[in-house]
């Protein structure tokens, strides 16, 4: 669906840009923190500083941003070459959130705006497709649009903090899935009668790591896991999942994932 106007509730949106000049998006492999400042730049000033400074407070510590996004889709392979990428016009971008002014906005202002920046590209909006997607039972499918990222924070010997990734092979991985997503949902709804079922997270076929770095600058790695997945659990807690992503860093560019059945 085609849309100028957007009165329903939104869950997710798919953004498709034509690139000004030539047919062709340049950026370079680490261009996570270009996408993430895109998305910021369309939505209204005072919300995006909201939401990039503070956004939801989970029990006075906890700050999310409840808002996902996927990679990036081209119009055909993407073309490595040295430190850059090329993704073939026109680009397809998912985002996906439970909170209706962040996509109302983000589809709004982009169909609105003439040129929007991303890195040293210039895209035009060319169409924003709303969709709906629901968990309608207590399993669903899903593929991975972005990695799954899921982590703790260690102590090296000299008191310094270590990342420690977690990968879907590790009971970690479940267990921290399960807990993100009440967080999540507990800040959605203000509801805690779901706190007690369990999310279960499952492999399904081949699955493989994906090894990011959210900048240039950032010397960090940042690992998350790309497959098909079966959810189960309660539905509420399966639809915070699709609305809000999985796992760590949704509003870096991790977790989007989409409803296979």
């Amino acid at each position: 669906m085609k849309t100028k106007s957007l009165e329903v509730l939104l869950m997710k949106i798919c953004l498709l840009f034509d690139i000004a000049e030539g047919n062709v998006l340049r950026l370079k492999q680490q261009h996570q923190y270009q996408i993430q400042a895109m998305v910021y730049n369309l939505l209204d000033k005072e919300y995006a500083h909201f939401l990039h400074n503070e956004g939801f407070i989970y029990e006075g510590k906890r700050h999310f941003k409840l808002f996902c996004f996927s990679k990036l889709f081209g119009n055909g392979p993407i073309k490595r070459e040295k430190d850059f990428l090329y993704i073939p016009s026109p680009v397809k971008l998912s985002i996906t959130s439970p909170v209706n002014a962040i996509l109302e906005q983000l589809a709004n202002n982009a169909l609105s705006l003439g040129e929007i920046r991303l890195g040293n590209n210039f895209l035009q909006c060319k169409e924003v497709t709303v969709e709906n997607p629901q968990a309608k039972s207590e399993e669903i499918l899903v593929q991975t649009l972005s990695p799954i990222v899921c982590y703790s924070t260690l102590k090296k010997y000299d008191g310094s903090d270590f990342t420690h990734y977690h990968s879907p092979y590790d009971q970690e991985f479940g267990e921290q899935i399960h807990a993100n997503l009440i967080k999540k949902f507990t800040l959605i709804t203000s509801e805690k009668s779901e706190l007690n079922q369990t999310i279960k997270i499952e492999n399904l076929g081949r699955i493989w790591e994906s090894i990011r770095f959210f900048s240039p600058e950032d010397n960090r790695p940042i690992k998350g896991w790309n497959g098909n997945f079966r959810l189960t659990g309660s539905q509420e807690l399966l639809q915070t999942a699709l609305d809000a992503g999985l796992g760590a860093k949704n509003s870096s560019g991790f977790g989007c994932v989409e409803l296979i059945r």
